[in-house]
């Protein structure tokens, strides 16, 4: 860590604050024995001008949005119950706006925000014989009126000064003075809400601080780490997920430090050795490791083989059915591979891991699903739609019901694989890769689009076919490499992986509850089964490659791609696990701004062996281009299926291929130009985003397919008409309710099914249903 002394500060900060909006940063500090608010330019924290607003000492602090919460205090040596809020308008001045008031007066609590809801815990009230209070209130920050409510006790007792971090959906408390006087090392977490994968609220203990704190000060900086300093030592890292403390080298010999962060340095405001105000500024330099030769030659080799594979096939490429569907005489075992690798993005390569690395294993249990999901899809969905000898699934729907709803349909899943699906599986896994081996973000787009759309526009969907088998072997190959060098690092070796994720609860594997505000386990079951079955039928790239294939060899197709999904969700969910243990073990090599999703690509360039992590960003890449070159050739397909043969029913075969060729290269433009344009956004939680994605514009259809093979009495307008409803019931879910994102699947089909079924006895049912649904089979 490095440490920047500033210019001489013209008040004294202890018991104090400092905090950032902007370009304006405020302190508070005394001068002349009152407590005055200071602001300063964050980009040059020197000149500091005092406001004449009065403020308490020893108040308790909470950043909410672009505002401060402060809480108690002590005005003119009495302590408050004030509850202020402190703003600043367009013009940079600053404002304050009362809240509601503490029950009782309170100087030295600790305070943190969790979502619009206001926590403050322990602090004391006047007089010698005080002791700290253990209580827990919470103010509701949107409801007008609010009053405080009394939550838990803090289970050890009170304590008066510590540090804290409202940080990632929990309360930290580090330290700080007990009833008895003694400073404590002790760190506890309160969580309002259960964290993601878990139903437990309330206190928790965690693991202790390497030394006791009294008026130490804390500062969030990335999703899960934490800075912790006290009086004249060295500054401390806490990582929330692993539970783990990493000192830093760096001392900065300041006391009574208060703390905010500036972008990603933090400036520390107190006193130095001889009692006189001083600030310090605090910077970690990224902890980013450039890859070898090897690791760039590794992944170079990766593109050219998978180049070559699509110059391979250009040459048989002679009818548009040979470029959509390999003229339907794919071999099984490879469009099953395939189908698996088209489905497996770098969404899941990287965020599943991340998710297990944070959480545990309730996103594994859920893969049960698969199993009742090949009997449901390999005897029934598949077959009837194979029968149909179609090329693009959509236009089961116009049989089914009407060539409108076709249309939509068509028209829907163009727009969202070339605008939004290509385009975030080309960028996050860029993202992640970027932020800690110093690729260039806007490389690695280029390089993933411009490849892919090569191949897949001249190799058509045998290229796409036999590059995803390459590309699913090396996203098999990279998490069992993952795997293995972090157990064989561990000092431990196997007893301590297991013996760890013991002890966090990482191996838990099923939440057994009726609440949806947590991932419960019939709920997320529920959801990859849907997910698997009938939600595939709707899904083009997923779909294409049942058609591909003879059609007594579908149920083959369906059984490699379970086994094959089975097997590598195994795999990456353990090696989050993995991942887990290893950075627990040597926290020092955690990146202090890092976010969760980017554990994967840190873990590869600050633990692995040489070569090695060529291999794994090549798997990352692999994962990312399986599925957009599936989204480019499947919109391609649509396009001349749904739209150029019946604008040009006399066109000729020669026509539609070329049609096709062209629709593969715009895709595949139009892809990485969005993912280019998106990459100055700030996109987080991978999984959360895609599967929020995913059902609010893919619930509807998945629900207007089984109104169609599962029912005879749905008409198009009712299916239509469920389509509409299922959109805006599930974006009033997601808006207005506290569900966990996990319902947001189920909830989008069946709202679809319901609605769509209601709506279909206002109108006569289809007459002629042969072969379009699982109660008419075509012989």
């Amino acid at each position: 860590m490095n440490v920047e002394p500033l210019k001489a500060l013209p008040f004294d900060p202890t018991g104090g604050f400092v905090f950032s909006h902007g370009s304006v940063l405020a302190a508070a500090g005394q001068q002349g024995g009152i407590m005055q608010l200071w602001t300063a330019n964050s980009e040059n924290p020197v000149d500091w001008q005092d406001t004449a607003i009065i403020v308490p000492r020893d108040a308790a602090i909470a950043p909410y949005k672009d505002s401060l919460i402060i809480v108690g205090g002590r005005k003119n040596d009495l302590s408050t119950a004030e509850v202020s809020v402190l703003r600043f308008d367009d013009a940079g001045q600053p404002e304050m706006e009362s809240l509601t008031e503490l029950p009782a007066p309170v100087y030295g609590a600790a305070a943190g925000v969790v979502g619009d809801k206001l926590y403050v815990f322990g602090g004391k009230s006047d007089g010698e014989r005080a002791s700290p209070t253990a209580e827990l209130r919470e103010l509701d920050l949107v409801t007008p009126g609010a009053t405080w409510v009394m939550r838990e006790s803090m289970p050890n007792g009170g304590r008066a000064f510590p540090a804290y971090a409202g940080h990632n959906g929990v309360l930290v408390i580090f330290g700080g003075v007990d009833a008895q006087g003694i400073d404590s090392r002790e760190t506890w977490t309160f969580r309002p809400v259960p964290l993601e994968g878990t139903k437990e609220t309330g206190w928790h203990r965690l693991s202790d601080i390497p030394r006791a704190m009294n008026r130490a000060a804390a500062v969030p900086l990335g999703q899960s780490q934490i800075l912790v300093l006290g009086d004249n030592t060295s500054p401390l890292m806490f990582h929330t997920v692993t539970d783990a403390w990493c000192p830093f080298d760096a001392e900065p010999s300041i006391g009574g430090a208060v703390l905010g962060r500036i972008k990603e340095k933090v400036l520390a405001l107190g006193t130095d050795q001889a009692g006189a105000p001083a600030a310090i500024e605090l910077s970690t330099p990224r902890s980013v490791r450039n890859l070898a030769f090897i690791d760039y030659a590794m992944i170079a080799g990766y593109f050219l083989v998978i180049f070559l594979i699509g110059v391979y096939f250009s040459r048989k490429q002679d009818t548009s059915e040979e470029f959509s569907l390999g003229n339907r005489q794919v071999k099984w075992w490879a469009a099953g591979i395939s189908m698996f690798a088209t489905g497996a993005s770098a969404i899941s390569f990287i965020a599943i891991p991340a998710l297990a690395f944070s959480t545990n294993l309730v996103w594994l249990f859920p893969l049960v699903a698969l199993i009742p999901s090949y009997f449901v899809t390999a005897y029934l969905i598949y077959p009837m739609l194979r029968r149909l000898e179609i090329a693009s699934t959509y236009e089961y729907l116009g049989r089914r019901f009407n060539q409108p709803l076709r249309i939509i349909a068509s028209l829907q899943a163009i727009i969202f694989q070339s605008f939004v699906r290509a385009a975030i599986v080309l960028l996050l896994p860029s993202l992640a890769i970027s932020s800690v081996t110093g690729i260039n973000v806007y490389t690695s787009v280029l390089i993933m689009g411009v490849i892919t759309t090569i191949y897949t526009a001249i190799g058509g969907f045998e290229a796409v076919i036999w590059t995803e088998v390459v590309q699913a072997a090396l996203m098999i190959l990279a998490p069992l490499t993952i795997i293995w060098v972090c157990i064989s690092s561990l000092p431990g070796g196997f007893s301590e992986f297991w013996s760890t994720g013991l002890a966090y609860s990482k191996f838990d594997f099923a939440i057994l509850t009726w609440d949806v505000t947590v991932p419960a386990v019939w709920m997320l079951v529920l959801g990859t089964f849907l997910t698997a079955t009938v939600a595939s039928a709707g899904d083009q790239p997923v779909i294409q490659r049942v058609f591909s294939a003879p059609l007594p060899q579908v149920r083959k197709v369906t059984a490699t791609f379970t086994i094959s999904g089975i097997l590598v969700g195994v795999m990456v969910n353990v090696m989050g696990i993995a991942i887990f243990t290893y950075f627990r073990a040597f926290p020092e090599l955690l990146d202090p701004f890092s976010q969760n999703d980017q554990i994967v690509p840190i873990f590869v360039t600050q633990a692995m062996p040489w070569a090695f992590p060529g291999l794994v960003i090549a798997a990352i890449f692999a994962a990312a281009m399986s599925t957009v070159a599936s989204s480019m050739n499947s919109v391609a397909t649509i396009f001349t299926e749904d739209f150029y043969i019946k604008m040009r029913p006399q066109s000729s075969d020669r026509e539609r291929l070329i049609t096709l060729k062209i629709g593969s290269y715009a895709v595949g433009i139009i892809g990485t130009i969005m993912a280019l344009l998106l990459a100055a956004q700030d996109l987080k939680s991978m999984m959360v985003v895609w599967n929020q994605l995913v059902a609010l514009v893919g619930g509807g259809i998945v629900g207007v397919y089984s109104l169609g093979m599962f029912t005879t009495r749905a008409n198009g307008f009712g299916a239509i008409c469920g389509a509409l409803a299922s959109i805006i019931i599930t974006l009033l879910v997601r808006l207005y309710t506290p569900l966990h994102w996990g319902t947001y699947i189920p909830i989008a089909i069946f709202s679809c099914i319901i609605f769509g079924y209601l709506f279909s006895l206002l109108r006569a049912p289809k007459e002629n249903l042969h072969g379009l649904t699982v109660f008419t089979p075509a012989k």
